[in-house]
C-alpha cells in the first residue's frame, strides 16, 4: 500500500495542469466525478465494437483497458504509454498488460491487432501522420480503429491553432474523416460526445476569438482560462452548499449519452467526436 501511495503522488506531482489544479492523466479518486463518468463514458462505448486482440493506446492509469478486457468479444488487451510510471499504476490496480512505447513508433510486429483504440489522443501528437502510419502497420487488414478527438468547432472554431496549450492539432469532422481516409480507413460510425446548444456554441466562438486578440497583444490567455474557471469552480461550490445532498457521487456514465450523427457537416453541436472505422 505504501509503494502504491508514493506511486500516486508522483503521479499527481509529474502530471498535474497549473491552470485546472487537476490531474492531467485520468487518477479516479483525483478527478471530479463528472470528469471520470466523461471518460469511463467513452471508453464503454469504445468496449461495444472492441474485438479480438487489442491495443490501447495512451491508456493512462489503464482503467479504461480494464473496461475493454470485460467486453465479450475481446481476447486480450494490451496498454501502450509513454509514461511508465501510469502503466505500472495499471499493473498495479487493474492488471493490466502494459508496454512503453511512443504513440508514433510501436513496438510491435506487423498486424498484430484486431483492433486499436485511441481515446482524446491524437490532438496531443505533434506528428499525427507518423501516428497513423504505425496504427495502419499494427492493424489487422480488415481491422478496426476506434478513435476519439476534440471538435475543433468547440475546442478552437477558426482558430489557426489550438487554444489548450496540450494540444497540437485538432480537427473538424469532415477533414478528420479526410485524413482518416488518406490512410485506408473508412468510417463506419461516428457519434458525438456531450451535446451543445447554440447559445453555448455562440459563446465558445466568441471566447476564441477574444483569445485570439488578446494573444496579438501579447497578453497570456490562459490568464482569462485562469478566470474563467475561478467563476466556474464558486458556481460549483454555491451549488454543491446549496443541494440538497451535500456528498461526492459515484461516477455514473450514463450521464454522459453519445449520439449517432451525420458524418456530412462540420456543424455538429458535440464537444467530441468518437469515430469506429474500418481497414
Amino acid at each position: 500500500m505504501t509503494k502504491l501511495t508514493e506511486l500516486i503522488h508522483k503521479i499527481l506531482t509529474e502530471h498535474t495542469d497549473p491552470l485546472t489544479k487537476s490531474p492531467e492523466l485520468i487518477l479516479f479518486g483525483y478527478c471530479s466525478n463528472a470528469t471520470a463518468s466523461e471518460h469511463l463514458s467513452r471508453y464503454l462505448l469504445a468496449s461495444k465494437f472492441a474485438y479480438g486482440v487489442v491495443l490501447d493506446i495512451a491508456s493512462g492509469t489503464c482503467y479504461g483497458s480494464s473496461i475493454l478486457k470485460r467486453a465479450h468479444d475481446v481476447n486480450v488487451v494490451i496498454s501502450v504509454d509513454i509514461v511508465v510510471d501510469v502503466l505500472t499504476f495499471g499493473k498495479m490496480v487493474y492488471n493490466a498488460e502494459g508496454v512503453c512505447a511512443d504513440a508514433t513508433y510501436l513496438p510491435f510486429r506487423l498486424q498484430a491487432f484486431d483492433c486499436i483504440i485511441s481515446l482524446e489522443t491524437m490532438e496531443h501528437i505533434r506528428d499525427q501522420r507518423a501516428f497513423l502510419d504505425n496504427i495502419n502497420d499494427s492493424l489487422k487488414k480488415g481491422g478496426r480503429l476506434i478513435l476519439s478527438t476534440p471538435n475543433k468547432l468547440y475546442a478552437s472554431p477558426f482558430l489557426p491553432k489550438p487554444l489548450n496549450p496540450f494540444h497540437v492539432k485538432e480537427f473538424y469532422l469532415g477533414p478528420l474523416l479526410d485524413f482518416l481516409g488518406q490512410y485506408g480507413f473508412r468510417g463506419d460510425y461516428v457519434y458525438g460526445g456531450r451535446r451543445v446548444g447554440r447559445l453555448e456554441l455562440l459563446r465558445r466562438i466568441l471566447g476564441s476569438i477574444l483569445k485570439f486578440f488578446l494573444s496579438k497583444f501579447f497578453l497570456k490567455t490562459y490568464l482569462l482560462d485562469g478566470f474563467y474557471h475561478s467563476i466556474q469552480n464558486l458556481l460549483s461550490i454555491y451549488r454543491w452548499r446549496h443541494s440538497e445532498a451535500q456528498c461526492l457521487i459515484d461516477p455514473n456514465p450514463s450521464l454522459f449519452i453519445h449520439e449517432e450523427v451525420k458524418s456530412h457537416s462540420n456543424i455538429i453541436l458535440y464537444q467530441y467526436f468518437l469515430v469506429c472505422a474500418h481497414l
